[in-house]
């Protein structure tokens, strides 16, 4: 994967774990990520902190999908509203 593409990545994961903290459901689970100090816009970081820094992502958000259940999550206003702009295909499943 090319650099650029990884900061792609990242920006979307950023903005993932921006989106979780906002409806209140993440609480410390991107201590580590944080830590790092490597963010989407520090594009002169190598290839390898984006890389570090994407994984540490991924395992925030999976650790808050592990934590919270579905019901707890389906719950959350805010997480209700991003729910009802999907299309109702994607609804379905």
């Amino acid at each position: 994967m090319h650099k650029e593409e990884l900061v792609v990545l990242h920006l979307t994961l950023f903005q993932v774990k921006r989106f979780l903290e906002g409806a209140g459901v993440a609480n410390g689970h991107f201590r580590e990520y944080d830590k790092l100090g490597v963010n989407p816009v520090h594009i002169h970081k190598s290839k390898a902190d984006h890389k570090r820094a994407i994984l540490m992502l991924c395992k925030g958000i999976s650790d808050v999908f592990k934590d919270k259940s579905a019901e707890d999550l389906l719950k959350n206003p805010k997480i209700r509203e991003v729910l009802e702009l999907l299309p109702p295909e994607i609804k379905a499943h």
